[in-house]
């Protein structure tokens, strides 16, 4: 039996052979062909008015010239027209023509009549066989006008190619044998075509085709004779099909993972152009893990009965790591500063756990580029960096970066250029790229992609939309100074003609627009459209929001479209969830965010617990109106176990907000709230025990805060300032007398690569009202757990009375910083490390005075820890995990303290 691979080499030739022998006569490629076969032209009748009267030379002539350019041999005209004479015909039938094509020498002659009718021309063509004594075949070509005569020539002399050549039509191709494997997979392949001329090139480019797939150990061809020509059949028979499919060797890599990755499935066809490529998945698979040794073939079990078992086999090698990285150049700078900034590193101590030191190809040219930027920041303006080398050796890798660095140059003179609208001054005061000069610091070229922005958001706020700048360095090699020139081309000022809104289907049109800080008729700025973006962002109706600029044709006019699209805003959920203060609770609440499509939220919030019952309805229209006022309303049921006494309360708070610029605002509002303190233990303290018993607290309130974050989720940078005060009885009535002021400042900054900085400070102060006698336990300020001082529990940090009962404060203090990365802005998560810092002191106790409690006396008068954390914000609420060490002891208490949330809060 021959085998695949001889199969594959002879089986062209015989299907040639098969044509030749089926077909009746030698199939040659048409250009040979071509050169073999003779064709007279014989003069044509011309039925069409006088204005075409000159065809009856230039028709034969311009037929003769298209058969030629075709490949044929044609009877020079004159040759025709010297044996029409010496004949004396003075008609054309077909068997004079057969009688001057044998006179010639031609196999073929042509003759017949050009006829117009109307706008329409018609070529009726008789072809003749000189060998033959038929009346020839007769072929007829319409066009429309005499500009379509030469299509309707190479028409005529495509029809009689055919002929011509002797060659048969494809009236069908099929496909047999096919049993796994659509037969439509094979058709689709072939350039073979029903209409086509039969040739053997044609048929040898199908096989190939057909073998190039694959799927097949061998391929015949049948031809077969039918009414309408002759019909190609491809007789294939198919590799085996794959029964089982395995992986032997994986340790690594789980084989699951393999069989997901890999084309080649359980019951398809073996194929070796897919395996190869299956080969080449699995060895990259293997590659990113760092096994850059690993081997992998392929073995299949073939049972002969059409079936087989096919299973990849691997040598995983040594899993290689990173054990040098070579920056071959550096002279100027140290290589290991070069090496903070790449994002491979060397095999380290942690790597085994970490995956750190692992060659990631993809990130080698990102690397390149970052020693590149690095450099170009400390001065070397010139600097070059070569494609990075890799040797894999049997011990490690090594990683070569080659480094030119150049002259190394110091900041020189910062100049503007072209349409300023400010002074030099006021423009330096906008760039920053100056400071350098001034502290006679190095260049560093990663500042100009920064004062560009800044530059053009200048621009922007004067209404200069479409501002360009464009930066020049002029380099002194003698001195190795720098000047930077920044040319400014500031344009058309441009205002805004309509701002358009598209996507909304729930929000209405005006909870956008009163969002919007650029209306119509205002002129362009860049820092509003920053800010309705960010404004618009933080409604959090919309899954998408788009804000672009849209031209009006007008230079100086522009519309802003507001793409945006609605997600789903209303809520019902429930849940279980866990805190190390409340233990177990549960927790469900219904919400719109968006009631209506007006920016009304409402919400109705239950939770229960061991030690805490809640239950909270609230309303809140941000804009009444449309108009800067805002409304909120809230009624409440709750009660409280707290350490020594409970607590049970039923009231309700109105409130009123007005915005005071861009970032601020003010509220007031009034709280009324019947509460009960009772079950009070024998160890409460005596204000404790003072208040056991019904209370009504009626309390007007006021608030100033300033908000510059960009997000209030994931907030990178910006402040939040809060400043309140609680008037509580005194002419308003009740039983609690007491005026309460607090503070709070917040301050996020981003310091490095995702790593942001936050801290935050916090203060409060309480006094008695008028006619009060004492300040209302209620009242106190109480700090520790996850919410106020991490690493103490809940209410621990607090004044205590002569018997040592917790008492609660009058003044208090406690600071966050905070060092947040965020590790997955998809799901929400984020890593902290975190320094916390309190105290809260009774009345006769000095603010940061340190006081003694329970046997100890906090440094600077303030509890401390430090500690770490995960936050996640889940689809069922916020999830926290978070580990204090409180660095000053609280009495007997642990100094180890874990925090875990889970579940939504109210």
């Amino acid at each position: 039996m021959l085998s695949s691979r001889f199969r594959s080499l002879v089986i062209p030739a015989i299907a040639v052979l098969m044509i030749v022998l089926m077909v009746g006569g030698p199939v040659r490629a048409a250009e040979k062909v071509t050169q073999d076969v003779k064709v007279a032209v014989l003069p044509f009748e011309i039925n069409a008015g006088e204005d075409l009267s000159y065809l009856k030379d230039s028709l034969p002539e311009l037929l003769g010239d298209r058969l030629r350019e075709a490949g044929f041999e044609v009877v020079d005209n004159a040759e025709v027209t010297r044996l029409i004479e010496e004949k004396g015909i003075t008609s054309i039938t077909t068997n004079t023509a057969r009688q001057l094509g044998l006179l010639a020498g031609a196999g073929f002659t042509v003759y017949g009549s050009l006829n117009q009718i109307g706008d329409d021309l018609t070529l009726d063509a008789r072809l003749v066989d000189s060998f033959q004594s038929t009346t020839g075949k007769k072929i007829s070509v319409t066009e429309q006008g005499l500009i379509n005569l030469l299509p309707a020539v190479d028409g005529l002399v495509d029809r009689m190619k055919m002929d011509l050549l002797r060659l048969d039509v494809i009236a069908e191709v099929d496909v047999e044998g096919t049993q796994v494997l659509d037969k439509d997979v094979v058709l689709m392949r072939l350039t073979l075509q029903k209409g086509d001329m039969l040739s053997a090139k044609a048929v040898n480019t199908a096989l190939k085709n057909i073998y190039d797939l694959g799927y097949f150990d061998d391929v015949e061809v049948k031809v077969d004779t039918v009414p309408e020509g002759k019909k190609i059949v491809f007789v294939v028979k198919e590799k085996p099909r794959i029964q089982a499919l395995g992986v032997r060797g994986s340790d690594a890599i789980d084989s699951e993972d393999i069989m997901e990755a890999i084309s080649t499935k359980k019951g398809g066809l073996v194929n070796p152009k897919v395996l190869a490529d299956d080969i080449r998945v699995i060895r990259e698979m293997y590659r990113k893990d760092g096994y850059y040794k690993a081997k992998v073939t392929h073995e299949i079990e073939d049972t002969g009965t059409g079936v087989a078992r096919l299973t990849f086999v691997i040598d995983e090698g040594p899993k290689l790591y990173i054990e040098q990285v070579v920056i071959d150049g550096a002279k100027q700078m140290d290589p290991d500063d070069i090496k903070d900034v790449l994002a491979l590193k060397e095999r380290g101590m942690f790597s085994f756990f970490s995956n750190s030191g692992v060659l990631k190809e993809e990130l080698l040219d990102r690397d390149a580029a970052a020693i590149q930027a690095f450099y170009q920041s400390k001065g070397f303006i010139d600097v070059k960096v070569g494609r990075p080398e890799v040797e894999i050796n049997d011990d490690g890798i090594k990683v070569i970066y080659q480094v030119w660095e150049g002259e190394r140059y110091k900041m020189g003179e910062t100049l503007f250029k072209g349409d300023l609208i400010d002074d030099r001054n006021r423009l330096l005061s906008v760039t920053s790229i100056d400071s350098l000069k001034e502290e006679d610091e190095y260049f560093d070229r990663t500042m100009l992609k920064r004062d560009v922005d800044a530059l053009t958001n200048h621009y922007n706020n004067y209404g200069y939309a479409y501002a360009d700048v464009q930066v020049n360095l002029k380099d002194d090699s003698e001195k190795r100074i720098v000047d930077v020139v920044y040319t400014i081309t500031k344009h058309q000022r441009v205002h805004i003609r309509r701002v358009l809104i598209e996507g909304n289907s729930i929000t209405r049109d005006n909870v956008i627009l009163r969002e919007m800080r650029l209306a119509d008729g205002d002129m362009f700025s860049g820092s509003k459209l920053k800010r309705s973006h960010a404004r618009l962002t933080n409604l959090d109706y919309f899954e998408k929001i788009d804000i672009s600029p849209v031209p009006t044709g007008n230079p100086e006019e522009m519309d802003l479209m507001v793409k945006v699209k609605d997600k789903s805003t209303g809520r019902i959920g429930g849940g279980i969830g866990y805190s190390t203060y409340e233990n177990v609770y549960l927790a469900a609440n219904i919400t719109e965010a968006n009631l209506f499509g007006k920016g009304y939220n409402l919400s109705l919030n239950a939770a229960f617990s061991s030690v805490k019952t809640s239950f909270t309805l609230s309303f809140r229209n941000p804009h009444i109106n449309d108009t800067d006022v805002g409304f909120s309303t809230e009624v409440h049921r709750r009660a409280t176990e707290y350490s020594t006494y409970d607590k049970s309360s039923t009231g309700g708070s109105m409130s009123f907000s007005y915005p005071v610029g861009e970032y601020s605002s003010l509220a007031w509002g009034y709280t009324g709230d019947y509460y009960v303190i009772s079950d009070v233990d024998d160890d409460a303290s005596d204000t404790v025990k003072d208040d056991k018993g019904s209370h009504f607290l009626s309390q007007l309130s006021g608030s100033f805060s300033r908000d510059t974050r960009d997000s209030f989720r994931n907030t990178t940078t910006g402040t939040r300032t809060a400043l309140g005060i609680q008037f509580g009885g005194g002419p308003l009535a009740g039983t609690d007398d007491f005026v309460k002021y607090t503070g709070e400042f917040g301050w996020w900054t981003p310091i490095f690569e995702e790593v942001v900085f936050h801290s935050k400070f916090w203060a409060g102060f309480l006094h008695k009202n008028f006619g009060g006698d004492t300040v209302p336990t209620d009242q106190r300020f109480e700090l520790g757990g996850i919410s106020t001082v991490r690493g103490y529990s809940n209410y621990a940090i607090t004044p205590l009375d002569s018997d040592d009962s917790s008492e609660g404060g009058t003044k208090a203090f406690y600071t966050n910083l905070e060092f947040k990365r965020l590790l997955s802005k998809e799901y929400g998560i984020s890593s902290l490390l975190f320094f916390d810092a309190g105290n809260s002191w009774k009345e006769d106790e000095m603010i940061f005075s340190s006081p003694t409690r329970k046997g100890t006396s906090p440094s600077f008068g303030l509890y401390k820890s430090v500690g770490a954390g995960i936050n996640w914000y889940s689809p069922m609420g916020p999830i926290g995990f978070v580990y204090g060490y409180g660095m000053d002891r609280i009495g007997t208490s642990g100094r180890h303290k874990i925090e875990f949330l889970m579940g939504q809060q109210f």
